[in-house]
């Protein structure tokens, strides 16, 4: 998928940063993982939804990260800013990362759609929750 110069200068004048614009038409990690140890999707307020997908190994090391998203560019950047950001951390580590963290790594987006990160973060924390609370429950079974 190709911008026109007119679709590029729009997302820009209304304060998408170029690296969005990247992430966004490159599609970075978006998809899902075959197998994952965990996937989680969560709706934020604004209705945009990020379903993520994480395999993790040793109980402790983010191995893959990719998502799937409904909604805005802002939405799927903030996705694909989290995954880059949280492959190869350990799972405290990716606990410590914020939204501001993620609007670091997109070098910029429109007043109204900061939102975005937050609901990226979120996803992330109620994935590797669910995930947790799973380890938990297993090691009673064992």
């Amino acid at each position: 998928m190709k911008l026109t110069k007119s679709e590029f200068e729009l997302l820009t004048d209304v304060g998408y940063s170029v690296k969005v614009i990247e992430l966004y038409m490159g599609r970075v990690n978006v998809g899902v993982i075959e197998n994952p140890d965990v996937n989680l999707a969560y709706t934020g307020q604004c209705g945009d939804t990020i379903q993520l997908h994480l395999k993790i190994s040793n109980n402790t090391m983010i191995e893959d990260a990719k998502f799937q998203y409904i909604g805005c560019p802002a939405a799927a950047s903030s996705g694909s800013a989290l995954t880059k950001i949280v492959k190869g951390k350990t799972l405290e580590e990716a606990k410590k990362i914020t939204d501001q963290d993620i609007l670091h790594e997109l070098k910029g987006l429109p007043k109204v759609k900061l939102h975005c990160t937050k609901l990226a973060v979120t996803t992330l924390k109620k994935t590797i929750r669910k995930y947790e609370n799973g380890r938990e429950k297993s090691s009673y079974l064992e």
